[in-house]
């Protein structure tokens, strides 16, 4: 049976960002132990209105720690959780995002972050934090996801 993995990188090569710098998942389709790109999936941050995020910055003029995550507005200070000085776009952004690869069964990133994992979870996604290159990561994951669908031990 095929399922598809989202991966974060910012070369191809390797999983080397993390899910709030992703603007692009590479996602994978995978048959058996064999990964092939099929798509190169852009992310867009699409606020409107009606979304809650949309209205309490304009309430506030974009003004106020409306995230939680110690900086103004949508992280737009720059040095808010995003990390690496990028920021994050407050809560719609990991909505959307985690919504934008809800097809897959995996998603791989250098690191997700717990509000991510949790809209992951009620999804049935699984979430690997690693920092290596893509085809060994997907080696070991392939193996992995073999060994459990067919509920063979992990142990060899």
């Amino acid at each position: 049976m095929a399922y598809k993995i989202a991966v974060g990188s910012s070369n191809e090569i390797n999983v080397d960002l993390k899910f709030g710098e992703v603007k692009e998942f590479l996602i994978y389709e995978i048959e058996g132990r064999d990964a092939r790109l099929i798509e190169k999936r852009k992310l867009t941050q699409e606020t409107k209105e009606g979304d809650l995020f949309y209205e309490k910055a304009k309430e506030t003029g974009g003004n106020d720690d409306l995230n939680g995550c110690g900086s103004k507005g949508a992280c737009g200070d720059q040095s808010g959780c995003g990390g690496n000085g990028r920021g994050c776009n407050g809560p719609s952004d990991v909505i959307s995002k985690t919504e934008a690869i809800s097809d897959c069964r995996a998603v791989l990133c250098k690191k997700v972050g717990f509000q991510a994992q949790k809209q992951f979870e009620k999804k049935a996604i699984s979430v690997f934090d690693v920092e290596c290159t893509i085809e060994e990561a997907l080696d070991k994951i392939t193996f992995y996801y073999e060994r459990i669908d067919k509920k063979q031990s992990l142990r060899q």
